[in-house]
């Protein structure tokens, strides 16, 4: 004992036992080095940034290759809770469990799907139906009309303003 003399000899005793037990499937779930998503369907524009934050691939935003359809999907066993796609999310839709649930390791599950909007003049991908739709009733919430834009991609809408200027003997007017 004597090479302990001088140390802290309360440090070396027991934690004292909580009031609260803890089962070891929560003290596991606690400390999980995997995540479980839960997404605010409502709430959710389909913006896909989760997707694009997301460091190991376990959600991925997926457009149909036939339809005009798209997916967020979550796969579980990628999962390792970082919670990157829970602070980008501008609609505060995503909720981040620490779980471990082996039966769902290696499957894939679908949070979201729905239409995706094509352009009106070029027939190209705009974006999810359900953000189009918010925009919309976002924009016309705040006594704006200008809402036909919406149907047309980013090089649509730049061609459509210069179609509506007219040029004569090379100035335009």
């Amino acid at each position: 004992m004597a090479e302990l003399e001088g140390f802290n000899q309360d440090k070396l005793k027991p934690a004292p036992a909580s009031d609260v037990e803890v089962s070891r499937r929560e003290l596991l779930n606690r400390f999980s080095p995997f995540g479980k998503l839960k997404l605010d369907t409502a709430q959710c524009t389909a913006c896909g940034l989760c997707a694009l934050e997301c460091p190991t691939g376990a959600l991925t935003f997926s457009l149909g290759e036939v339809t005009d359809t798209f997916q967020l999907l979550f796969k579980h066993g990628s999962c390792v809770a970082c919670g990157q796609c829970v602070e980008v999310c501008p609609e505060k839709c995503l909720h981040m469990e620490r779980l471990l649930e082996l039966d769902s390791m290696d499957t894939q599950s679908i949070l979201l799907e729905g239409q995706v909007v094509r352009c009106s003049r070029c027939g190209s991908h705009v974006g999810p139906k359900v953000m189009i739709d918010k925009l919309r009733a976002r924009v016309e919430a705040s006594g704006s009309s200008s809402t036909s834009q919406f149907e047309l991609c980013p090089a649509c809408k730049v061609q459509t303003q210069f179609d509506s200027l007219s040029v004569e003997n090379g100035h335009i007017t």
